[in-house]
């Protein structure tokens, strides 16, 4: 089958936005580790930055978002051209599609943002060094306006998967709303921990 062929791109699609997904919940309970201390977090983040997996896992975390950004982009694009410019569904379901596109083109930036930032810090106290960033109140705005972001983009992705798979119950969406939830409170919690560090 083509790559182009839309069944395979969107199979393509949520694959790429439950690798995403699974890391998401991987960075949050790693760095939950804040709460332990100073030397419970630095001695993690100090292990896992050294080990073959934390480059396995920048790779495959590069290409699943290149793979996810394009084939959003592309079907989008095919449903322009297809439907022409009278097209006037709304994105995503009662969303209006400025609104749709506005928060995931955001929330790519903050991720993008997020990563070079983390690159450019000294890895060797990064408790100390995320103290030094959220002290800064534009630096902790930017971060919980990225929370809200992400999550906001998976309610909407996990209905879709639910969607896609004929579980249209709402008692499956409450469970995503659960998922959303804790996931935005857990980071949040590191939000706040640094404030009272």
């Amino acid at each position: 089958m083509s790559f182009t062929n839309s069944v395979i791109q969107k199979k393509w699609m949520a694959f790429a936005g439950l690798t995403w997904f699974f890391y998401v919940i991987f960075h949050m309970v790693s760095l939950l580790n804040f709460h332990a201390g100073k030397d419970v977090f630095n001695g993690f983040y100090t292990e896992f930055s050294q080990s073959p997996i934390y480059y396995l896992m920048a790779v495959a975390l590069i290409t699943t978002l290149g793979f996810h950004v394009f084939i959003a982009m592309s079907r989008q694009l095919a449903n322009h051209q297809s439907k022409g410019s009278g097209y006037e569904k709304t994105y995503p379901q009662e969303i209006p599609r400025v609104v749709a596109w506005g928060g995931a083109g955001t929330l790519l930036v903050f991720i993008v943002f997020h990563f070079m930032q983390m690159q450019w810090l000294d890895k060797t106290d990064l408790y100390q060094e995320m103290l030094s960033i959220f002290i800064q109140p534009i630096m902790w705005v930017i971060y919980a306006l990225g929370l809200i972001t992400l999550s906001a983009h998976l309610h909407h992705a996990l209905n879709n998967v639910l969607q896609t798979l004929g579980m249209t119950s709402k008692q499956y969406h409450l469970v995503v709303v659960l998922i959303v939830l804790l996931i935005f409170i857990g980071f949040s919690s590191v939000l706040v921990g640094v404030m009272y560090a």
